[in-house]
Order: C-alpha cells, then sequence, then structure tokens
C-alpha cells in the first residue's frame, strides 16, 4: 500500500504483547473502538483485548435481547468473547479467558456484524475493520470514550485487565 494511504497507528507494549491502536477512531475504557460513520458508530473490539485474551477468540456470545433497533445504554452489558481453550499447566486443567463486550456509548442498533459474531476467525484477523461488532445510531453525545493517545496511556498503565479465566 502507498504510505500515503496507509492508516496511521500508535503502539503501546503491555505484559510483553506489542499493541496496535489506530489513530482513526474513539476508544472506551472497556476496550473498544468506535469510528464514526455518517450518522452512525461502528464498534468493536480493540487489539488490546485479542493480546490478553492469550489465545484466538473462540466465541462471541450475544445477549438474546441484542437485535436491530433495539436501544442500548453506555456501558450495557452486550455479550461475552471467550478464548480458545488453553493447557494451565501448573494447576493441570484447561481454562479460558472472557471478556465481557459493554457498549462503548448510548444508542440504537442499526447494524449487527452477523459474519463475525458467526465466524470470530474475523475479529480474530482483523479487529479494526471487518471484524466490527455493532453498528449504533447514537442518541447523545460520545464524551465518555477517549483519544488513540489517552487509550495508549490507560492500557500502559492498566494494572487490571477487565478479563475473567474459567
Amino acid at each position: 500500500m502507498h504510505r500515503l494511504f496507509e492508516e496511521r497507528e500508535l503502539t503501546a507494549v503491555c505484559a510483553g504483547e506489542t499493541i496496535r491502536i489506530r489513530t482513526d477512531r474513539l476508544y472506551s475504557r472497556t476496550h473498544t473502538w468506535v469510528k464514526k460513520q455518517g450518522d452512525n458508530l461502528k464498534f468493536g473490539v480493540t487489539d488490546y483485548v485479542l493480546k490478553m485474551l492469550k489465545e484466538r477468540i473462540s466465541l462471541i456470545e450475544t445477549n438474546k435481547n441484542l437485535t436491530i433497533g433495539s436501544e442500548v445504554a453506555e456501558g450495557e452489558h452486550l455479550g461475552t468473547i471467550y478464548s480458545m481453550p488453553y493447557a494451565n499447566l501448573k494447576d493441570m486443567r484447561w481454562e479460558c479467558r472472557v471478556f465481557r463486550l459493554t457498549a462503548p456509548c448510548s444508542g440504537k442498533i442499526v447494524m449487527i456484524n452477523v459474519k463475525a459474531i458467526e465466524n470470530p476467525e474475523i475479529v480474530n484477523d482483523d479487529p479494526y475493520g471487518e471484524g466490527w461488532i455493532l453498528k449504533l445510531k447514537k442518541n447523545n453525545a460520545i464524551e465518555g470514550l477517549i483519544t488513540p493517545e489517552r487509550y495508549k496511556k490507560l492500557i500502559e498503565v492498566s494494572s487490571s485487565p477487565l478479563f475473567e479465566t474459567l
């Protein structure tokens, strides 16, 4: 790709992983990105989520009431993302990491990326492009979102990621 048309990225290092942060969007403190597209906001999970899950995403489970036309509130739990199971040799058991997907802002759902939900490999391979999760028509200002630079600082100093181990 010609350098003039490349999308600009910042990088951060967290837990030994290099995290990509696109500069053409805003971020939530709960590790989702938001990109304005006309009157809509497209959002998905950040590269931080993918790297901190330890393994690739194996399942994206959405709430049963997640339908086109539904209203969602900022911070509302929308679903759960599960990593592939991995061996915890110290405790001699299989585990997977879990990320709780929350709405980065309030709005009405106008589109659900069913392809990404049914085939999580899309999110693993292209979280900032084809791996988006939802499009919302925003209801109010997106004041709770932060710039790429602030998101970089947030994840660099974060000591407790929003993940659980099952």
